[in-house]
C-alpha cells in the first residue's frame, strides 16, 4: 500500500486520506467532499505539469471552472485512501478538459469510487476569456 506521502512522483496521480469530517452520521464520505478532492488532483496536475494556480494568478491568468460532472460508483469511508488519476482529455481555443477517475484500495486491490469531467476557461486579467497558448504546459508534461 502506498501512503499518500509518499505517493510516486507520476504526472496525475494524487491521493486523498478521507477526513472524518468529510462524512456523514452513517461513516461516509459526502458527495461534496469528491469536489475538493478533485479540485486538490487538479492543482497537483497542473504543479507536476510545470504551471501552479498561483504562477498563473501572478501572470493575471486565471482558470475558471465552467463545468463540472461526476459519477459516484461506490462509497469510501472515513480514513479510506482514494488514489486520483487526472488527465488531460481536451486543449480547446479557450479552455481545457480535465477526466478524473477516482479509486480507493480496498483489501489488497483498488475499486472504482467515481469518474469525474471538468472544464476550465482561461481568464485574462480583465477576467474574459482568452486563447490557450500552446506554452501553457511544457511539451510533455501533460
Amino acid at each position: 500500500m502506498i501512503e499518500p506521502d509518499h505517493a510516486p512522483d507520476v504526472p496525475g496521480c494524487h491521493y486523498v486520506r478521507v477526513r472524518y469530517a468529510e462524512t456523514d452520521q452513517m461513516g461516509v464520505a459526502h458527495h461534496g467532499s469528491y469536489v475538493d478532492w478533485i479540485e486538490e488532483a487538479r492543482t497537483e496536475w497542473m504543479r507536476r505539469a510545470g504551471r501552479s494556480y498561483r504562477s498563473m494568478e501572478e501572470e493575471g491568468l486565471f482558470m475558471a471552472v465552467v463545468r463540472l460532472a461526476v459519477r459516484y460508483v461506490s462509497s469510501v469511508r472515513y480514513d479510506d485512501r482514494v488514489r486520483i488519476e487526472t488527465k488531460l482529455t481536451k486543449l480547446g481555443k479557450a479552455s481545457i478538459d480535465l477526466s478524473y477517475t477516482l479509486y480507493c484500495e480496498d483489501g489488497g486491490g483498488e475499486r472504482l469510487v467515481a469518474e469525474a469531467e471538468t472544464r476550465l476557461a482561461l481568464l485574462g486579467p480583465e477576467k474574459r476569456p482568452l486563447p490557450v497558448p500552446h506554452d501553457l504546459f511544457p511539451e510533455g508534461a501533460v
